[in-house]
């Protein structure tokens, strides 16, 4: 079967040009800027436009869609992405980094089974179980080279070696098949208990190298 190209999208690599493209304002630590500010909100609405959008029809959605979801002009889209691919990309990378924000700070057990459910009840994941299959096999296939892949890793590494444990490798595989196939919390919680117990004691050299993934 040929590659679907939206799937190579959402995980474009952020050497390519339409990540550079759509990079996130970035002002030095320290210091404060309106426009700045304004900027990062508009971004914010852009991206719940976008989300919306794909809930809605898949990822078969135009730039006039997402503007139109946002509430915004094309012109103020264009501002801040220039494909449609670019907007798909940074919509993955920030739902990793909610999830992130979101389970990051939590006990091992809570913070694992938390995710789980959240990517089991996750309405953009259902949307594309229903109308693109295919992409949402993509968006489960680990690629550690890419952006949200190297996000999620690197959260993983530092909840693991926060408790005494090892297996980023496996518990993200654990996480990502919650993206094709979700369950019940009561399953979730029995499942993460079971993989926490699987997993090795962290050496000292195991969590060091978990925590610089």
């Amino acid at each position: 079967m040929a590659a679907d190209p939206l799937i190579d999208a959402l995980f474009r690599s952020p050497a390519a040009p339409a990540c550079l493209a759509s990079a996130a304002p970035v002002r030095a630590a320290g210091t404060r800027s309106r426009g700045g500010n304004a900027m990062s909100r508009t971004r914010a609405a852009l991206l719940d436009g976008a989300r919306r959008a794909v809930e809605a029809s898949g990822t078969k959605i135009t730039m006039a869609q997402v503007a139109a979801a946002a509430g915004v002009a094309k012109a103020t889209l264009y501002n801040h992405f220039r494909t449609r691919e670019a907007v798909l990309s940074a919509l993955l990378l920030e739902e990793v980094r909610s999830l992130v924000d979101r389970h990051g700070s939590e006990p091992l057990a809570t913070a694992l089974a938390g995710a789980a459910n959240d990517l089991s009840g996750h309405r953009l994941l259902r949307t594309l179980a229903l109308v693109e299959p295919g992409t949402l096999v993509g968006l489960a296939r680990i690629d550690p080279a890419r952006p949200a892949w190297q996000l999620a890793r690197s959260a993983v590494g530092d909840l693991l070696a926060g408790g005494g444990v090892s297996g980023v490798d496996l518990v993200l595989r654990w996480l990502a098949s919650f993206v094709v196939n979700p369950a019940r919390p009561e399953s979730v919680r029995a499942d993460a208990e079971l993989l926490l117990a699987s997993l090795p004691a962290a050496t000292d050299g195991a969590g060091a190298s978990a925590q610089a993934s």
